[in-house]
């Protein structure tokens, strides 16, 4: 199976293109902004949404040869600057001092400053947005920022409440993070005078990689630290239901049940309460069941793009569903 940086490889042309668009969409003078800019660029994760951005695009008649200038490089931009202002937001409102193992913007600076920087960024990203001049494309960007807005209000309002019900759950991560990654594909499709059938698909696949993508993130946050190189148990110190958490609790015997939603509902969670919390769901979530979830929305994901016409493009799509399972 190939690596993302096997899938960049193959499409380095287009990736360099959209990395000198992602380069230049931030242009202030002022000295905090470079800052902030500076160093979110320095700890930029995997960019998967632009890489799902380019592959949705050829799998939809892009050429593969464009000019540097051509549009889609500046979407592709817009939103992995999208990307970048919902992280700064996200980690204000978690209160959070670290991702990806370094200093977050609200920590290096304060939370004054991280809220301007992510509303900079928003604004940059309509700025980019209204040079395409692409209604459809305006119009599924706004949707997106909607949707990840009432899914982190949602998320706030049913912690601790109703946080055990998988609906609920799987309608928080759909808007949370599906709904951006579908943006994404989406986008990518429209930028290549895709069909309304072809739109469809790629919509759905991006749906469907982005819950599974939640959901493996939701079992790696409890996996054993040196498997994943990542802190353990901060949706659990957040309050946040989690997929392992609610098939946990669904799957313990009746005492334990108890025992645990009692835990779950206290106001304030100490190490103790999390490290308890921690080994029942790593004992009764069931790792197949694990599986099963994910696996069902990776199934999705392959069904929805076998209507495209066969390319190397798909099939790197098809490849980036299969990593979804990995944990």
């Amino acid at each position: 199976m190939m690596t993302l940086k096997q899938i960049e490889d193959n499409i380095s042309p287009l990736v360099e293109h959209y990395r000198r668009a992602y380069a230049r969409l931030a242009n202030s003078q002022v000295d905090t902004l470079i800052a902030i800019d500076s160093h979110i660029k320095q700890h930029s994760g995997k960019q998967l949404r632009p890489l799902l951005t380019l592959l949705s695009a050829c799998s939809c008649g892009f050429s593969t040869h464009p000019d540097a200038d051509h549009p889609l490089f500046t979407v592709c931009a817009a939103l992995e600057t999208l990307h970048n202002a919902s992280l700064i937001h996200d980690d204000i409102v978690d209160q959070s001092d670290t991702r990806r193992g370094v200093p977050t913007v609200n920590k290096m600076w304060s939370n004054r400053i991280a809220v301007l920087a992510g509303d900079y960024y928003l604004a940059q990203v309509m700025l980019a947005i209204n040079t395409v001049n692409h209604s459809a494309i305006t119009a599924v960007i706004a949707r997106t920022v909607q949707e990840m807005s009432e899914g982190e209000l949602l998320q706030l309002e049913k912690q601790r409440h109703d946080t055990l019900d998988i609906d609920i759950y799987r309608n928080i991560i759909y808007k949370k993070t599906a709904s951006f990654m579908s943006a994404c594909c989406e986008a990518g499709a429209l930028m290549a005078d895709c069909t309304p059938e072809q739109r469809i698909a790629a919509r759905a696949f991006g749906n469907h990689i982005g819950m599974a993508f939640q959901m493996r993130d939701d079992v790696i946050d409890i996996l054993p630290t040196q498997q994943t190189g990542k802190p353990q148990c901060n949706d659990l110190r957040e309050h946040k239901s989690t997929l392992p958490l609610i098939t946990a609790i669904q799957n313990a015997a009746a005492d334990t049940k108890t025992r645990l939603l009692s835990l779950w509902n206290k106001e304030t969670l100490t190490e103790e309460d999390i490290e308890t919390l921690r080994d029942a769901v790593a004992t009764d979530c069931n790792m197949q069941q694990m599986r099963h979830h994910i696996g069902d929305e990776q199934r999705k994901a392959h069904d929805a793009i076998g209507t495209l016409p066969d390319s190397p493009f798909r099939t790197m799509l098809d490849e980036i569903a299969d990593m979804m399972q990995y944990f």
